[in-house]
């Protein structure tokens, strides 16, 4: 698969920059052609403003060559009023055949291109400015394009030579740019293949549970519901295991494909932080853990609710999952440098310094045997991070084995639009 994506990225990006280099080359070679020519025009307008000074045009037939500072390239073709040519300068520049060749057939002044004698020239025929003269009714200026064209072809050929060369190039950069695009390719390919074949393991696990468990109940159609008891409260746990885990999943689906999941609105944390922590504090108290809250009175946020209950939830039953009997959690709300603070901080097992880096990813457990045991799928912390991502906050953690885990959560204070006719309110 990742063959088939390489080669078509190396040819798309090889042809892009075999474009961009054409176009690039393109507008170099019409340019480069365009000041030339523009550069042979003013020479002949020059040489036309010089004539209309002269007081007796008839004398320029009689001179060699009407202007020397001209040089060879440049030649005067001279028009009676029949369209005749009476002369030329210098003379015997050209052959009878191609002399007609630079007659215009009107008066109007006129800078144009004429082949003769298969060379290119550019011609500039303009009326005699001192009318009333019988013997030149037409002058005509005429230059060489040959250096012109030599430039060129030559800057052409020079062109055509580096997109030749640049085919080997642009497929070296083509690969080059392929497999750098391919990285987060693989990444997100491998993470995908990684995150469906951790999720078939979870899910197996409670199926297999579920099958086996119902297999016994059929074994003994006769027992009653207190003697299949046991039976019947694994299946339930296994159940509502595999539903937490499917929530979970559904969760962070949505969350790769950017569903909106997000309804924010402004929240009182300070009442919801303690309702969630009284909620714990029951838990706690039957493993003999105390929970200690240093929350500040009032404390907004703006946010999604339900999900910063979720986080919430998430982050505190981590806390007492780890916790020892005899331990204790802080939890702490206040604002801090702009922003809302949330800390909560348990004197559990630590994390080990080496896994700090993964514990965000999907399905990562530190001890898995001891999360499996204690119902841990390895997916809160990741959609915790997802939920903060959301609300544009960061999550830190820091831990030390055997001496307790600290998770830091900050937001941003942000102000809510203000409603029509008030006055902005800051959450």
């Amino acid at each position: 698969m990742f063959n088939n994506i390489r080669r078509r990225l190396v040819i798309v990006n090889a042809a892009v920059f075999l474009l961009v280099l054409a176009v690039l080359s393109s507008m170099l070679y019409v340019h480069m052609r365009y000041r030339l020519f523009h550069e042979t025009d003013e020479i002949l307008q020059q040489a036309e403003r010089r004539i209309g000074t002269y007081r007796n045009v008839e004398e320029l037939l009689r001179s060699d060559h009407p202007e020397p500072q001209q040089d060879e390239r440049t030649t005067y073709l001279f028009w009676n009023v029949q369209g005749q040519l009476v002369g030329q300068s210098p003379k015997g520049s050209f052959s009878g055949t191609a002399e007609g060749q630079f007659r215009y057939r009107t008066d109007a002044s006129a800078i144009r291109t004429v082949t003769a004698d298969n060379r290119s020239y550019r011609v500039l025929q303009f009326p005699n400015p001192h009318q009333g003269s019988d013997a030149i009714a037409t002058i005509a200026i005429v230059r060489s394009l040959g250096d012109v064209n030599n430039t060129l072809r030559s800057l052409l050929w020079d062109i055509i030579a580096g997109i030749a060369a640049s085919v080997a190039i642009s497929v070296v950069a083509g690969f080059f740019l392929a497999e750098r695009a391919l990285i987060p390719i693989r990444r997100s390919w491998e993470r995908q293949q990684r995150f469906v074949a951790d999720a078939s393991h979870e899910l197996r696990t409670p199926t297999a549970v579920i099958h086996a468990q119902t297999e016994l109940l059929l074994r003994h159609p006769a027992n009653t519901i207190e003697q299949e008891s046991p039976n019947i409260a694994a299946i339930l746990k296994e159940s509502r295991r595999m539903g937490k885990l499917v929530d979970d999943l559904l969760t962070l689906a949505r969350s790769d494909s950017n569903e909106q999941l997000i309804q924010p609105s402004a929240i009182a944390l300070d009442s919801l932080l303690s309702e969630v922590t009284n909620h714990f504090r029951s838990l706690a108290h039957t493993k003999d853990i105390e929970i200690a809250t240093d929350i500040r009175k009032p404390l907004s946020l703006w946010g999604d609710e339900s999900r910063i209950r979720q986080l919430l939830v998430i982050v505190l039953d981590n806390a007492l999952k780890y916790t020892p009997a005899g331990g204790r959690i802080e939890v702490t709300g206040r604002y801090q440098a702009g922003s809302v603070y949330i800390g909560v901080s348990d004197s559990g097992c630590g994390i080990a310094e080496e896994e700090l880096p993964h514990i965000f990813e999907r399905f990562y457990r530190g001890d898995k045997v001891r999360s499996r045991a204690q119902g841990g799928t390895g997916l809160g912390l990741s959609i915790a991070q997802w939920i903060v991502d959301a609300h544009g906050g960061t999550i830190r953690v820091h831990s030390k084995v055997n001496q307790g885990t600290k998770v830091e959560l900050l937001f941003p204070q942000k102000h809510r639009a203000p409603a029509e006719g008030g006055n902005p309110a800051s959450v």
